[in-house]
């Protein structure tokens, strides 16, 4: 035993200290969940953007190459096993292996969807099935599958051995399945609905867990942790009542289980006794037969424990399923091209429809037959009022949705027909509230390019201007920047995201309200970082502070979801329009509006 013990370690060494025996491989499937679960809540809360999951890729196929590797030195080390400890061994890894690609394959499904999709979910309740529904599914692969089959084995051999001693009385014995094969019809399918109750309730939960830590601040802000306190144990209530029913139920079921197969039990006995009796057994083989049938008994118990446990992991089953088998609004064409190089970077909107499905099929567009162009190298700023659409315009160019009509073409190719890794690494957006990662700076900035050199993301950073506040952090670029960034100021993080974008090099850039939510300081700091962006880039400017887009080559104005005026900044003043108004409105009283205004007429 010690010997294997040794073996086992051994074979740990090789690949982050994977055993199998089953305390260790709970604590291996503990860490991997609590990693699942870390990676899973900072990327799904930031899925808006799929530009971000690029590195993640990238860190998939290295920990496929680490795998590789381990499954090419497991062999030889395998080889020094006994031939039972090696089957064991094989049905770990194997069943291990099986929940694994569940759990990354319903992962991979996730960063396929569009934005549409997790603004209808919570993202506690998606983290739940890449967590609770997969652990559910690898306790049945673990060890239940080989245990019962086991137990199948010495029950078909019981069963054989007793029909060949006594048919009669295996005839008895028989008389009960009927009974044993309905009740498991019956409870199974109660099970399985109540375990998919309790997962959703759970998941339900996870999310309610997850909303009030991601606003945290919120909560304090507010004073309502009480609250929260509140509705977090309501529904673990609704939690702790369902298990309970679920409870109930299966004890009811191994109820009726144990007690038909003991009265099958107790009819051998009674029928062999009558045999025995009559003189046609012998009383010790009715007691060996009776010593077959407790064991066929047991067998029964066990596999009702197992039927049980997976018509449990079915109901799991049915909601990682039912992730794997959604199919993403958004893909590649089935003839989908590669977008040619060198990018030019035209973008052309033409006669382009869009409405959001929340908002009816009846509801006002919230994009209405718009049309305009960006030639190459062009800066164009979208102007107007809230619920315009200009994010939404912003939104269309990298297929985060797709229009209802009109067509949106790059370079004269309609960007449905492109890959959409291609479209979307030529497209640069720069967020509103820039989305960062919980690791070190150097690895958000390089989230663009995870193979950059430490000197292109300095490089980077100079360009944003974030390189000399980097370097007064206590670990310089190696610092980590807190759950989404939260140990950095709103400049710092913005100057972040533009380091990125930098680093991405796009041939088209989106700029969605950069500079919006800085203070003066600040925004000149990303002011001055964007104009060295901007250089050489077909850019999309969104902006309420007109000072921001009076650098634009042309400015559109939006209302209502249509284009109401083009021109330059100077063309529209003169025109005493939509777009003067509101120039006028957020720089009242200030002289150097009145002066502009006079130069304008």
């Amino acid at each position: 035993m010690k010997e294997a013990e040794r073996k086992v370690k051994a074979l740990g060494k090789v690949h982050d200290e994977r055993v199998s025996h089953e305390g260790a491989a709970r604590l291996h499937h503990n860490r991997e969940s609590a990693l699942v679960q870390e990676t899973s809540l900072n990327l799904l809360s930031i899925c808006s953007d799929p530009e971000e999951s690029q590195r993640h890729f990238a860190v998939a196929e290295a920990a496929e190459i680490e795998e590789n590797e381990y499954n090419l030195n497991l062999p030889r080390y395998v080889d020094t096993f006994e031939p039972e400890e090696e089957i064991e061994l094989t049905a770990a890894l194997a069943q291990a292996g099986s929940a694994r690609d569940a759990a990354d394959q319903s992962f991979a499904k996730l960063l396929t969807m569009p934005p549409g999709f997790f603004a209808d979910r919570r993202t506690g309740e998606l983290t739940s099935r890449l967590t609770t529904d997969i652990g559910l599914l690898q306790g049945i692969l673990s060890h239940q599958i080989a245990e019962a089959s086991r137990q199948l084995l010495a029950l078909v051999g019981g069963v054989t051995i007793l029909t060949l001693m006594q048919p009669v009385l295996m005839l008895t014995a028989l008389g009960v399945m009927p009974v044993v094969v309905g009740s498991a019809m019956l409870f199974g399918k109660r099970l399985k609905r109540m375990t998919t109750s309790l997962q959703d309730e759970v998941a339900e939960s996870t999310g309610l867990a997850e909303e009030a830590f991601s606003q945290i601040r919120v909560v304090q802000g507010f004073a309502q942790e009480p609250y929260e306190r509140a509705r977090y144990g309501a529904r673990i209530s609704e939690v702790i009542a369902v298990a309970l029913h679920r409870a109930r139920v299966r004890a009811m079921f191994f109820g009726a289980i144990t007690f038909t197969t003991f009265a099958g039990v107790t009819a051998v006995l009674w029928m062999g006794g009558r045999l025995v009796l009559a003189g046609s057994l012998t009383p010790g083989s009715l007691v060996s037969f009776l010593l077959y049938t407790v064991s066929i008994a047991a067998a029964i118990g066990a596999l009702a424990a197992f039927f049980s446990a997976y018509q449990e992991a079915i109901g799991a089953a049915r909601r990682v399923f039912e992730l794997l088998e959604t199919e993403p609004t958004i893909r590649d064409a089935a003839d989908a091209i590669s977008l040619p190089t060198p990018v030019r970077g035209e973008v052309v909107f033409n006669d382009v429809t869009f409405r959001y499905h929340a908002n009816g099929d009846n509801g006002a567009p919230t994009l209405d037959r718009i049309t305009f162009s960006i030639a190459p190298g062009e800066v164009v700023a979208l102007v107007g009022p809230s619920g315009s659409g200009k994010t939404t315009i912003a939104s269309l160019l990298p297929r985060f949705w797709d229009a209802d009509s009109g067509r949106i073409t790059l370079d004269g190719h309609d960007v449905r027909s492109l890959r959409l890794a291609d479209l979307r690494r030529t497209v640069g957006v720069v967020p509103q509230e820039p989305a960062l990662f919980s690791g070190t700076v150097c690895e958000n900035i390089a989230y663009a390019h995870p193979e950059a050199s430490e000197a292109e993301v300095m490089a980077a950073a100079q360009v944003a201007n974030a390189h000399d506040f980097i370097m007064a952090l206590p670990q310089g670029y190696d610092t980590r920047v807190g759950e989404r960034g939260v140990k950095l100021s709103g400049g710092q993080r913005q100057r972040i995201a533009i380091a990125r974008a930098v680093l991405k090099d796009p041939a088209v850039l989106v700029l969605d309200e950069a500079t919006s939510a800085l203070d003066n300081e600040s925004e000149h700091l990303v002011e001055v970082a964007l104009e060295r962006l901007l250089v050489g880039r077909s850019t999309l400017i969104i902006a309420h502070r007109l000072s921001t887009v009076q650098r634009a080559d042309r400015l559109i104005v939006l209302d209502r979801g249509r284009i109401i005026e083009e021109g330059n900044h100077a063309e529209l003043l003169r025109r005493g329009g939509v777009y003067a108004r509101l120039f006028q409105l957020q720089f009242r009283g200030d002289d150097d509006v009145a002066a502009a205004l006079e130069v304008a007429r």
